[in-house]
């Protein structure tokens, strides 16, 4: 028996171990992560909605600031904000320019919760979350997805296929018909940076938000050139 117990122990070490691990995991997933939900913010939410804090400006949806500031003012708690944005992510109601399934599972939980964080508040976050999202993205193409670019645009390198707005692909010849005699390159940034200067035939104006301010120098340049490489 002492033979069996001996060979027991470590067995039993290895469980414990592995179910102290699962507990731990499990607690972990108990609170939402707020960097995580501002990142899925900005990449799914922001191109139609406006949240200061995220640096997002959209202008199909309602202003998240506006649409709680009152109520938060009026003493409504941000437990409760974070309950009203979890619904109304799950329930979108049919022919809503929301789509439905936008963000799911965790991801909506994070992303409820930081709304709730940032709706109706100024100045800017800090910490991590200062990095999360479209402010820490770098190259090209994390700044196209970051960006929203993907929940409006098909580009096939990008994997993205939406039909908000026009197609990128082949966007470097685009540019040039549109516009005789101004580079692709100065284009693409206008179209960034002023989406109404220019609306392509077909889709409608004042969709776009403007990017001007939301970028630095260096990711707007990363983006363009990301948009016009073969």
């Amino acid at each position: 028996m002492s033979a069996v117990r001996n060979t027991l122990r470590p067995c039993l070490g290895a469980v414990l171990i592995v179910v102290a691990a699962l507990a731990l995991t499990a607690c972990g997933r108990d609170e939402p992560d707020l960097s995580n939900g501002k990142a899925q913010f900005v990449q799914k939410c922001g191109s139609c909605h406006v949240l200061s804090r995220a640096g997002t400006a959209g202008v199909t949806g309602p202003s998240l600031d506006a649409s709680f500031r009152a109520a938060l003012q009026d003493g409504l708690d941000r437990d409760t904000v974070e309950g009203v944005v979890k619904r109304q992510i799950a329930n979108v109601r049919r022919n809503s320019a929301m789509p439905a399934d936008l963000v799911t599972g965790d991801n909506a939980r994070d992303v409820a919760a930081y709304v709730a964080l940032a709706s109706g508040k100024t100045g800017e976050d800090g910490g991590a979350l200062a990095q999360a999202g479209l402010a820490g993205a770098t190259s090209g193409e994390q700044i196209y997805t970051a960006a929203g670019c993907a929940g409006c645009h098909t580009l096939a390198k990008a994997g993205s296929k939406a039909n908000i707005g026009p197609s990128l692909d082949d966007l470097a010849a685009a540019a040039g018909d549109r516009e005789k005699g101004k580079s692709a390159e100065k284009y693409v940034r206008e179209a960034i940076v002023e989406p109404g200067a220019f609306t392509v035939e077909g889709f409608g104006a004042g969709v776009m938000p403007a990017y001007e301010g939301r970028l630095t120098d260096k990711q707007l340049q990363a983006l363009i050139d990301y948009l016009l490489e073969e």
